[in-house]
């Protein structure tokens, strides 16, 4: 008999986790539930408002307004599912690029190219970062060096040490803290140094710049090259005899002491032999009758973690045609990217700049924050007088998200895929991978749910 899986989330984690169940011969439904945004009170519908399709580093409007999306050469599970699936990718997602570091006074500084380094050991890549004064280049590699090579632990388990506490101890100065590692912080781990997680930053760190040169690269694809992913799975789904169902009315679960028995809306009754959550925990959560939430403390530690939303702000250079750029900003803006592309009619250049920063969407007014991000745009792009910020048309992208932050011991809280409900299971890039969420972990975690559900449903994969 085929076994049915039911997935809840038409999103890429939902995509994901179906194509891979089909190639363990399950049958599978897809709900298409409302997109996971869940804006907090200060943020408002506005025409241009936009609704969340995709994970780490990528968000959409109804209308089209995107932010661009960044892939790292450590992201193996994704360049794996990509080539399987033959992905026509746009020209211009094989733009790479370098990360750039904001410094006072300065143009912005480039970390360096590993691949031009290949054959010296890593950490001496890190002297030739002049975004480090040389004090904390020789403090830093000092520091890495006895740790590693004397194989020294972290003075706390590394997940409920943060990042800040290591760096001092690491006698980098204030400023290198500011302006290079907060900024790298939140680029990878989506909050600041006093609260992220030591474990995971070193996780990705290491991963990044201390693995293979081809690790380090850094690629910059266009905005609509995820909108495009999902709509081509999703058709050779649909393709494959996937069902997916549009309900008009709130969902809720139907369970008994044996577990999910189905999922209903309206006058709909479905049922499956297997159950599986794309959604973001808070959405879940909404979903699971008390009964389960009390009785449980995995579903618990759901309600710890958090999802950030921020905001973009985005500017189309017309006539000018910029080299490919992501920036990681001190303040107020986390980081920024130039996209070129040259349309058949003019070469033009997307500039957006991203912040995840709740205190900025909450306590400045949108003209606020499109002048900030012209300000900061001038001083690091030599732009011809002709461009001016009403005629590069700046448009507000809200809420971006969600992110979740790797706070210190996040991961006591990011749940395995087979839940304490057994035919219940969880995907997404919260759940417990080994990097922090990204679009990786989001392909990693889909993976792990589609094997957790095979094994619980056949026993064995062998």
């Amino acid at each position: 008999m085929r076994r049915h899986a039911l997935i809840l989330g038409n999103n890429l984690t939902g995509l994901v986790t179906a194509y891979r169940l089909i190639q363990y011969g399950f049958h599978i439904s897809l709900i298409d539930t409302p997109r996971d945004v869940q804006p907090t009170d200060h943020f408002t519908r506005s025409p241009e408002s936009i609704e969340l399709t995709s994970p780490i580093h990528a968000s959409t409007s109804a209308k089209g307004h995107t932010i661009p999306l960044v892939l790292h050469g450590f992201y193996h599970a994704t360049w794996s599912f990509l080539q399987e699936l033959s992905f026509e990718w746009p020209p211009q997602t094989s733009q790479s690029v370098g990360l750039e570091f904001c410094v006072e006074g300065k143009k912005p500084i480039a970390l360096p190219q590993p691949s031009r380094l290949a054959w010296l050991h890593p950490l001496t890549r890190l002297p030739f970062f002049k975004g480090l004064s040389l004090v904390d280049r020789w403090h830093v590699i000092n520091f890495l060096e006895k740790q590693w090579e004397e194989h020294r632990l972290p003075q706390h388990h590394p997940d409920i040490e943060s990042v800040e506490t290591w760096l001092i101890s690491a006698k980098q100065s204030a400023q290198s803290r500011s302006h290079f590692w907060n900024p790298l912080c939140r680029f990878f781990l989506n909050c600041d140094l006093p609260d992220a997680s030591l474990g995971l930053f070193i996780e990705v760190l290491s991963r990044y710049w201390f693995g293979k040169p081809t690790d380090a690269a850094t690629f910059l694809a266009p905005a609509e090259t995820l909108g495009k992913l999902e709509t081509e799975l999703r058709q050779r789904l649909i393709n494959k005899g996937v069902t997916v169902h549009a309900p008009d009315a709130k969902m809720s679960l139907q369970t008994d002491a044996e577990g999910i028995q189905a999922v209903e809306w309206d006058h709909h009754h479905l049922q499956a032999q297997a159950y599986v959550s794309a959604l973001v925990p808070q959405n879940l959560l909404s979903l699971l009758p008390e009964r389960a939430l009390a009785r449980y403390a995995y579903f618990t530690s759901l309600a710890h973690i958090p999802a950030v939303y921020g905001l973009a702000i985005q500017f189309t250079l017309h006539d000018t045609l910029l080299t490919p750029r992501i920036i990681l900003h001190a303040d107020p803006f986390d980081w920024i990217t130039c996209q070129p592309s040259a349309p058949s009619h003019a070469p033009e250049t997307v500039v957006t700049c991203v912040t995840l920063r709740e205190s900025m969407t909450q306590d400045h007014t949108e003209k606020w924050l499109s002048d900030s991000a012209w300000s900061c745009l001038q001083q690091l792009v030599d732009l011809s007088p002709a461009q001016t910020q009403e005629s590069c048309k700046p448009k507000i992208i809200r809420p971006v998200g969600p992110f979740f932050p790797c706070h210190r011991g996040a991961r006591t809280h990011r749940p395995l895929p087979q839940t304490p409900i057994s035919n219940l299971f969880l995907a997404g890039p919260w759940t417990a991978t080994n990097l922090p969420a990204s679009l990786e972990s989001t392909i990693q975690s889909a993976n792990a749910c589609a094997t957790a559900i095979a094994t619980a449903m056949y026993g064995t994969l062998d």
